[in-house]
């Protein structure tokens, strides 16, 4: 057993925010004892970047485009295949904060994932959440209460991939990301499951600076297909693990956040394009067709 922390980060043509993020990890107080980085096909010069900057970091190329969650998955058995006990993942357009691997360690006593908060352009991020099975998500609280009256850490039942810090045993219970998301939704999903045998926490500190953030919903065909057709894939898992969930209502729901993703297409810049990839979402998620997206 390597009693230690290896950091995964999984980065996809963003060869700068990419540099800026092992640039934190390099900063670290405490630093991880090993960081791979797992490039999902890269096309811009990201192989290049690495090999001229950052030659000391190991290295997983895979030969095409698996999506987050297929980087995340095959991040993670690298690190676990050799036998680290943490494994920290994150995708490339965070930066971390000096300190964070550091306070993340100061809860291993209590938490089997840990995550710190994060930063906003806007300030905080309100990550607070509760699950709603009849979704498939977790929906998040209008106010943050978590650490309200003076407590360092709440137990909760999801995950975020940008920044959780992941002991082995969660692995060995859980299993490793579902790939067949592709983006969106496999973290989620992974706390949840693995609050079925462990102890997922969220602590008070902000130790992660997200650098790229798009609100006001999906920008582009695969960001609409799969907003839509994922939560059929957890739909599926949830049961699977033998958590109930009423089809009745779930599909209820799911045609109420179809309906308000066609709204969304219909006034966006391609409404034809981004019209067809919520139907093919939808088509897809109630024929169980997950994965790679078929066009990619």
């Amino acid at each position: 057993m390597t009693a230690g922390v290896c950091a995964v980060v999984v980065t996809y043509n963003r060869k700068d925010l990419l540099r800026t993020c092992l640039q934190s990890l390099l900063k670290q107080t405490r630093m991880p004892d090993c960081i791979v980085v797992v490039d999902n096909a890269s096309t811009d010069g990201t192989r290049a970047m690495l090999d001229a900057e950052f030659q000391q970091l190991q290295r997983l190329n895979l030969e095409i485009n698996s999506g987050g969650a297929g980087g995340f998955k095959a991040g993670m058995q690298w690190a676990y295949c050799r036998k680290f006990e943490w494994i920290w993942v994150m995708d490339d357009d965070i930066e971390v904060t000096p300190e964070c691997l550091e306070k993340m360690l100061e809860f291993q006593d209590v938490g089997d994932i840990i995550q710190p908060r994060k930063m906003m352009p806007w300030g905080p991020l309100l990550w607070q959440a509760v699950w709603d099975v009849s979704s498939g998500t977790a929906v998040t609280m209008e106010r943050e209460t978590a650490f309200d009256h003076g407590r360092k850490w709440v137990p909760v039942q999801y995950c975020n991939f940008e920044g959780a810090l992941i002991r082995r045993s969660v692995i060995e219970r859980t299993g490793f990301p579902d790939e067949r998301y592709f983006i969106a939704g496999d973290d989620t999903v992974y706390g949840l499951l693995a609050s079925l045998h462990a102890t997922p926490i969220y602590i008070d500190y902000v130790g992660v600076i997200k650098k790229v953030v798009e609100r006001g919903g999906p920008r582009n065909r695969l960001a609409f297909y799969l907003q839509v057709r994922n939560r059929f894939l957890t739909y599926d898992i949830l049961r699977a693990n033998g958590i109930p969930v009423n089809r009745g209502a779930f599909l209820l729901n799911s045609f109420r956040n179809t309906a308000m993703f066609l709204r969304m297409a219909l006034n966006s810049p391609k409404p034809a394009l981004h019209v067809r990839a919520v139907i093919d979402g939808l088509r897809d998620g109630l024929h169980h067709r997950y994965g790679r997206p078929p066009w990619l």
